[in-house]
């Protein structure tokens, strides 16, 4: 999945390891910049982890502070 936001390509990574999914993703800003931020959160499914990067970039995007995994995170 990827998804465009003020010019801006989201693309979440998901990798799962022991029934963990971890998240990441990468930004790539609309002068073609990108990023990559891994490792920003671990959860319980592919589909919660997907969700919560594109969140957490669209707040950076946006000038927010992103935001911290609920407590559907895991602990690791």
């Amino acid at each position: 999945m990827e998804m465009h936001y003020h010019g801006a390509l989201i693309r979440p990574r998901v990798n799962q390891t022991n029934g963990v999914f971890s998240s990441s993703v990468l930004i790539r800003d609309p002068h073609g910049n990108h990023q990559l931020y891994e490792g920003i959160g671990r959860f319980a499914s592919d589909k919660a982890a997907s969700y919560f990067a594109v969140n957490w970039a669209i707040a950076r995007l946006d000038g927010k502070e992103p935001m911290t995994p609920t407590s559907r995170m895991l602990d690791g």
